[in-house]
């Protein structure tokens, strides 16, 4: 592979971050027309739960398979699988389809979106993979902020099933590019498939994801949520075992007898969880206690894609400089300022001060993630970096989960105390209240108690977030920041 095919490929690389995550964000514009023309407004959470839950449970699957048959087979096969249910979920006649298509999709972005970053801890040296890395999530995260523009444009000017159709001559292109010009150098593995540890492996992790899904609701099912737990313990047992005696464990599990590698799971998972907040809630707080529009409430996150090109593109300055666990303490003291920033802002501030916040918060989270990212990578050996990058690409994702769950217990507790102290408010009107749009809907007289209880409930959960952070900077006082040897 010489320089000019290592580009194309590293570029249609980026370009599969950018398709995923646009996924992940722009369907939120569709789902009304598509539940509109399908009636299935009963199982429209699926169609997000679906997408997810396979994509963070095949990723260490298509990891081991990578290691087995090739990094570019498996690239090629996973955006296949992404653009054929892309083509099957724009055809859906009705909802059960549109799940089945969205299933597929989710396998194929599991591939797209985790390949790459091992691939680039293969091909390239710590400093050079900074800032490729860089690049990938900052594209990553762009394109999550697009989605919902880029949605609505399609959905306005065309239909829901554009939204889908449109990834099918990306994703053929990305799988040709990667075709013809990737070739990665590596010695495949011939050892049996561990096929017992992935079947329990994505049956523990599911049943987990559904109960952090389930404990986020307003109204929590306790029975349902016993037996998950029961089943995700039952498996991830099973899991246990099968990996003590699989001759090629799809997770090695001398990776979590590794101090280092373990400290930076842990700071990833916190890191996600914050991430999870403030790209989730801070529109909802620019429109229901500042009363923006959707359109400037969804514009509130920008600042933060542009800061985090600056973050990433600092990242090998500050290593440099001052090493990776003073850096890591800078950017998380960075993000604890943003935090404790959101905190602080009074209930009728300006709009400019969130977009202010989340510039910082931006900053912050691109010094952050490109650092541990590489240094997950380091902290293990040469042939562990496939399994390490697949376990912490799982463990972000519950991270963003459990987090946003926990954070939904505590602002619905919110609503219920001021709906018991004032009779006068309902859960319906506050939920009109984050939606700008649907202020006409609202009694005038009922409209400032409503944007005051839900700014108590932002501040709650901005001083949550920050509490995470904290026990962040924690775990990377106590994180030996070793390396494995090469």
């Amino acid at each position: 592979m010489n320089k000019i095919e290592e580009k194309r490929s590293i570029r249609a690389f980026m370009l599969s971050n950018v398709m995923a995550g646009l996924e992940g964000s722009i369907v939120a514009t569709a789902l009304p027309a598509m539940m509109a023309e399908l009636h299935g407004i009963k199982l429209m959470s699926w169609v997000v739960t679906i997408y997810m839950l396979l994509m963070a449970v095949s990723a260490p699957i298509w990891t081991k398979l990578a290691e087995r048959f090739g990094y570019k087979k498996m690239f090629v096969l996973g955006t296949l699988l992404f653009t054929l249910g892309s083509l099957g979920e724009g055809l859906a006649l009705n909802m059960t389809l549109v799940i089945v298509a969205r299933a597929l999709m989710g396998l194929g972005a599991g591939v797209m979106i985790q390949l790459p970053f091992v691939i680039y801890g293969l091909m390239y040296q710590a400093n050079e993979r900074r800032k490729i890395i860089g690049n990938t999530v900052a594209a990553y995260s762009f394109s999550t902020i697009a989605g919902p523009i880029v949605g609505g444009l399609i959905v306005t000017f065309l239909d829901w099933r554009w939204v889908f159709f449109i990834n099918i001559p990306i994703g053929l292109y990305m799988a040709w590019v990667v075709g013809r010009n990737f070739d990665l150098k590596t010695t495949h593995t011939k050892k049996a498939i561990d096929f017992v540890g992935s079947a329990t492996l994505s049956v523990a992790v599911i049943a987990m994801m559904l109960v952090f899904q389930m404990i986020g609701n307003e109204h929590i099912n306790l029975l349902a949520i016993f037996i998950l737990l029961f089943l995700s313990f039952l498996f991830f047992t099973g899991f246990y075992f099968a990996e003590k005696r699989a001759a090629d464990p799809i997770v090695p599990l001398e990776l979590f007898k590794n101090p280092s590698f373990n400290a930076k799971n842990a700071m990833f998972f916190l890191q996600y969880g914050f991430f999870g907040f403030y790209t989730n809630y801070l529109p909802t707080w620019a429109q229901g206690v500042m009363g923006a529009t959707a359109l400037v409430g969804g514009m509130v996150l920008i600042p933060s894609a542009i800061m985090l090109v600056v973050g990433t593109r600092n990242v090998n300055v500050l290593v440099q400089k001052f090493g990776e666990k003073v850096t890591i303490y800078l950017g998380f003291g960075l993000m604890i300022f943003g935090a404790f920033f959101l905190f602080a802002l009074p209930e009728h501030s300006s709009i400019v001060l969130l977009f202010v916040a989340t510039g910082i918060l931006g900053t912050a989270f691109g010094i952050v993630n490109i650092t541990l990212q590489v240094a997950v990578q380091e902290a293990v050996a040469q042939h562990l970096i496939g399994a390490a990058t697949a376990v912490n690409a799982l463990l972000r994702t519950m991270g963003t989960t459990l987090v946003l769950s926990g954070l939904s217990i505590a602002l619905n507790r919110t609503f219920t105390g001021a709906v018991a102290h004032d009779s006068r408010l309902t859960n319906n009107l506050l939920n009109k209240i984050s939606d700008a749009s649907a202020l006409r809907l609202i009694p005038h007289n009922l409209i400032a108690p409503l944007r005051h209880t839900l700014f108590n409930g932002m501040h709650l959960l901005a001083m949550i977030a920050g509490l995470l952070l904290l026990l962040a900077l924690v775990v990377n006082w106590l994180d030996p920041w070793k390396k494995a040897s090469r």
